[in-house]
C-alpha cells in the first residue's frame, strides 16, 4: 500500500514533478489512483474511494486543515517548487493571459505551501536550485520517497517517456536531458516577451519575490503591495495608476489587492504622498479577510510623504487579504500622488495556522488615530 502526496506551487517544476510522479508509478505499480485535493476532506474522500492500493494526491492550494494532518503524520511528501518569476512566466503561458490573478492565485499556493515545515518525511525539489542536474537522479530521488524499485529496464522506460533519446546508450548519462531539457520537450512552451508584461512583473517582484527560497522556512523580511496591484473604486475596478482622485463625496478610494499572506501577526504600513494640500481630510484604511482585521485613521498634516503602521493577524492563508482606503469626508480638490504598502511579519519566522489559535480572538483595532506619522516634506 502506498500513498503519495505532492505540494507545490503553480509551474514547471510542479506540472512536470506531478507528470513525473505519474510515469513512476505506471511503472512500479500494476494500477493507481490519483486526485488533485485541497482539503482534509478531499484527502479522505480520495482514499475512501480509492480502487487501488496505490494513491497519488497533489495540492498546489492545501488548506490549514490539510497541512496539520501532514506534519503529524508519516506519510512521505513532496514539494515542487521554483522562483516567482518563473512561476508567473508559466501561468501567463499556461493561460494565454497577463493577468493580475495570475498573482493572486500565485501568492495564494506560496501562502498555503508555507504552512509546511521540513521533517524527515519531506522531500524539497526546488527548480532554482536543480540546475543542470539530470532527470534520472531526481527520478531516484523520487522512488526513493516513494519507497518503490524500479529495475534498469524500467528506469529508462520513465526517461524516455520524459524525453530522453532512445537510440542514447544504456550505459552513458549524457544523453539523459536535464530538467529543463526534458520539460521543454515533454510540453514545448513559448518565451513570454518581458516588455510585454512589465507592469504584471513588477507586481510579482514587490509582492512575491520576496518568499523565494523561504517558502518552507518563513523568513521573509518584508514584502510591498504596489499602488498597481489596487484597484480604483471610482472607476469599477481599473488598475490603481497614476494619481488618486479626492474629488468628490466620502467614498472608497481603493481597494485589493487580494493578495494571500502566510498566517502569522503582519506589521503593515500604508505610505501616502500628498503634493497638493488637501486641508485636513481624513483617511479611513481598513484591513479586511472575511472580517475586519484592522482599522486606522490618518490624517496627513500638509504635503509630502506619510506613513501609518498597524498589525494584523492571519489565521486563514487561503483567503485573500483586501485593503480599503476611503476619506472620510467630500473633497472639492485634491490627489494622492502616489500610495503603496509594506508588510512584514512581527516575528522573524512566520507560524503556522494554530501557532496562533492560542489566547482570545482578534479584536480588529477600531478608528485608531495614527498620532504620529512619518513625515518627509517636499522640497521646492
Amino acid at each position: 500500500m502506498t500513498l503519495q502526496i505532492a505540494l507545490g506551487i503553480p509551474g514547471l517544476m510542479s506540472t512536470w514533478g506531478i507528470h513525473a510522479l505519474k510515469v513512476i508509478a505506471d511503472e512500479a505499480f500494476d494500477d493507481y489512483n490519483y486526485a488533485s485535493v485541497e482539503t482534509l476532506d478531499d484527502m479522505r474522500n480520495a482514499w475512501t474511494s480509492r480502487s487501488s492500493q496505490n494513491v497519488i494526491l497533489s495540492s498546489l492550494y492545501p488548506d490549514a486543515a490539510l497541512c496539520a494532518f501532514l506534519r503529524r503524520s508519516k506519510t512521505p511528501y513532496i514539494i515542487f517548487s521554483e522562483s516567482a518569476l518563473d512561476s508567473i512566466a508559466h501561468l501567463i503561458h499556461q493561460f494565454a493571459k497577463q493577468d493580475i490573478a495570475l498573482v493572486r492565485s500565485l501568492s495564494a499556493s506560496i501562502a498555503c505551501v508555507s504552512q509546511m515545515r521540513p521533517h524527515p518525511f519531506l522531500v524539497h525539489l526546488d527548480r532554482s536550485k536543480i540546475g543542470n542536474v539530470r532527470i534520472h537522479r531526481i527520478i531516484a530521488q523520487m522512488c526513493r520517497q516513494l519507497g518503490v524499485s524500479l529495475t534498469p529496464a524500467g528506469m529508462i522506460r520513465c526517461l524516455e517517456q520524459l524525453g530522453m533519446d532512445s537510440t542514447g546508450s544504456t550505459t552513458e548519462t549524457g544523453h539523459i536531458p536535464t530538467l529543463e531539457e526534458s520539460a521543454a520537450r515533454i510540453s514545448p512552451h513559448d518565451v513570454y516577451q518581458p516588455e510585454k508584461v512589465e507592469g504584471l512583473l513588477k507586481i510579482v517582484q514587490y509582492a512575491i519575490e520576496p518568499f523565494d527560497g523561504k517558502i518552507l522556512k518563513g523568513q521573509v523580511a518584508s514584502l510591498t503591495w504596489p499602488q498597481e496591484s489596487f484597484l480604483l473604486a471610482d472607476k469599477g475596478g481599473e488598475p490603481a495608476t497614476g494619481e488618486i482622485d479626492l474629488v468628490g463625496q466620502a467614498r472608497c478610494l481603493v481597494y485589493g489587492p487580494y493578495f494571500h499572506l502566510p498566517a502569522g501577526e503582519w506589521n503593515v504600513r500604508f505610505f501616502l504622498d500628498i503634493d497638493q494640500n488637501i486641508y485636513g481630510q481624513i483617511f479611513t484604511i481598513e484591513i479586511y479577510s472575511e472580517d475586519i482585521l484592522g482599522k486606522i485613521r490618518v490624517r496627513p498634516s500638509g504635503t509630502g510623504s506619510f506613513a501609518a503602521e498597524t498589525t494584523f493577524r492571519v489565521e486563514g492563508p487561503k483567503i485573500p487579504i483586501e485593503i480599503r482606503l476611503f476619506t472620510e469626508t467630500g473633497s472639492i480638490e485634491g490627489a494622492i500622488a502616489h500610495w503603496h504598502v509594506e508588510l512584514s511579519p512581527v516575528h522573524s519566522e512566520i507560524g503556522t495556522p494554530e501557532d496562533y489559535q492560542a489566547g482570545s480572538d482578534p479584536e480588529p483595532e477600531q478608528d485608531t488615530v495614527a498620532m504620529k506619522l512619518e513625515s518627509v516634506n517636499h522640497q521646492d
